[in-house]
């Protein structure tokens, strides 16, 4: 299968508001799927494909010399919300048919940031995925950029190929 890339936010967005970084988030430690009902289907994040994704990640941003990600359980679960809903509802976009952005996700679930941004990919594989994303300026871009800290990632299963979602933010 080709790889089919969304486009890509800018590398590093300002939020419109600053809020405190004291988030209530915390790191994944379990490579325990997270599960989500969407319109009559059921979606289990492949954590394995997760984990394939962050250290990917990881090691092409320790190979640039910056520090590794932390993969996040909030942006992870705002991540499968929008790689569930995207399956469900048969688009591939950044911004919801409403028109809600990645911004507007992290803001909805309290998510604090001042800087954030968004991957996406619909591949056949998290090797596929991850390699076709660093191909792309605009998304290595993202991968490379040392505002951010924290990662939440999304791989689901789809009969075109398997959705992947990567939200970023400091």
């Amino acid at each position: 299968m080709t790889s089919l890339l969304g486009i890509a936010l800018a590398a590093s967005l300002a939020a419109p508001h600053s809020l405190p970084l004291s988030s209530a988030s915390r790191p994944v430690t379990s490579q325990q799927p997270m599960i989500r009902f969407l319109g009559g289907h059921t979606f289990a994040d492949r954590a394995a494909d997760v984990q394939a994704m962050l250290q990917g990640l990881n090691a092409r941003r320790t190979a640039a010399g910056l520090a590794p990600l932390t993969l996040d359980q909030s942006l992870s679960s705002i991540a499968l919300d929008h790689a569930a809903d995207m399956a469900v509802r048969s688009y591939f976009a950044h911004v919801t048919p409403e028109g809600v952005s990645p911004f507007g996700r992290m803001d909805r679930a309290h998510i604090p940031y001042g800087y954030a941004g968004e991957n996406m990919a619909i591949d056949e594989s998290a090797r596929a995925a991850e390699l076709a994303l660093w191909l792309s300026p605009e998304h290595r871009d993202n991968i490379l950029q040392s505002h951010f800290v924290k990662v939440g990632i999304a791989a689901i299963s789809t009969n075109d190929g398997e959705i992947f979602v990567e939200d970023f933010t400091d």
